[in-house]
């Protein structure tokens, strides 16, 4: 059903008043929206993703580690999707355990594995948006194995350096990532690890993906066990970035080993422009 001339008079707003824009848009809901435009609207609208300006169309999502606001402290619930709706930040679970109860000896390469999955996190949060629940939760658990696949293995990928971890993230990630994405994603890296509680926030959202896909059935076709193992592993990891907590700048080498690495990559690109023929 098309609008008529009277319509078009009312505010967009007015026209989508009885839509609910908050709860999850289906087909359905964009033939209403559809319906809503005016014909000058659909044109624009159509126009400009002609010439792929989406961005003219869509809101900017603005990462919450570039927030200034304190992370909550959280129960877990079954629905943890919900509790992270409560704050642009998400909440850091009361969950986790001395270390020691967990393991007899803590293998150094395990924090280089938390900064491959730092990078994962960052990488999932900004391909889908910062949407990771609801329907993306699928998508989201597959960015984060596959950008660190020791998050849902048996076997763990020994690294020598924050540097190793993250290098070989990106490779996971895409082998022709540009120079600029990867240090977009390391401004990311950065921000988070700029701050204590942001570092927790992030680990635990990690361990929210794997525990609402858990209680979800089915189970989006993903190996219940592969999610029950990232779970298992997550929990592990929770545990000793609480323990470092403690300490006193616990994350200042890992922000200036990416500050390095991104350095070295601006480098790189500064080198490729001065001398193009050389590349």
């Amino acid at each position: 059903m098309d609008m008529n001339e009277n319509d078009a008079d009312a505010s967009l707003a007015e026209r989508l008043a009885g839509v609910d824009l908050d709860a999850e848009i289906d087909d359905d809901k964009m033939v209403k929206i559809w319906e809503a435009l005016t014909e000058k609207e659909r044109e624009e609208f159509t126009s400009l993703v002609n010439r792929q300006q989406i961005d003219a169309i869509l809101t900017p999502w603005k990462p919450w580690w570039y927030e200034s606001e304190k992370p909550e402290i959280s129960e877990i619930t079954n629905d943890v999707s919900e509790q992270t709706k409560k704050s642009a930040i998400p909440p850091v679970l009361a969950i986790g355990a001395p270390v020691q109860t967990l393991t007899q000896k803590v293998h150094p390469s395990v924090i280089f594995q938390l900064a491959q999955i730092s990078l994962a996190y960052v990488y999932m949060m900004r391909h889908l948006n910062g949407e990771p629940y609801g329907s993306n939760l699928p998508v989201a658990f597959t960015d984060i194995i596959t950008a660190s696949p020791l998050v849902a293995s048996k076997v763990s990928e020994i690294y020598n350096s924050t540097h190793e971890a993250l290098l070989v993230g990106f490779c996971n990630i895409d082998e022709t990532m540009s120079i600029a994405s990867k240090c977009t994603l390391l401004s990311d890296l950065l921000a988070i690890y700029s701050k204590s509680m942001y570092v927790a926030a992030m680990v635990s959202e990690v361990y929210s993906i794997a525990n609402s896909l858990i209680s979800q059935d089915p189970n989006f076709g993903l190996k219940k066990s592969k999610v029950k193992y990232a779970e298992r592993r997550l929990y592990f990891i929770i545990s000793i970035v609480k323990q470092m907590q403690a300490e006193t700048d616990p994350w200042e080498f890992m922000a200036a080993d990416i500050a390095l690495l991104k350095q070295r990559f601006e480098s790189e690109a500064e080198a490729m422009k001065s001398s193009p023929g050389r590349f």
